[in-house]
C-alpha cells in the first residue's frame, strides 16, 4: 500500500499467487524446515481459495483494526 489505498481482493490474490511461487516446491533440508514450508503453502493456498470462492458482495464494509 504505497499510495494509502486498500488492496483489492484481486491484489490481494495474485500477491499469495506470488508469494506461492516464491516458496516454490522443493522441500525443506530439515524436518522443521519442510513443515514450516508445507504448512506455509498450506495457508496460503486457502486464503488464495478463500478468495477465489468468494462471491462478489457490492461494496467491501471498512473493518477497524
Amino acid at each position: 500500500m504505497v499510495d494509502g489505498k486498500p488492496l483489492s481482493e484481486k491484489a490481494i490474490e495474485a500477491r499469495l499467487g506470488v508469494a506461492l511461487d516464491a516458496l516454490g516446491h522443493e522441500p525443506g533440508d530439515t524436518p522443521l524446515g519442510d513443515n514450516a514450508l508445507r504448512g506455509a503453502r498450506q495457508v496460503l493456498l486457502a486464503f488464495k481459495m478463500a478468495l477465489l470462492s468468494r462471491e462478489p458482495a457490492g461494496e467491501p464494509t471498512p473493518r477497524s483494526e
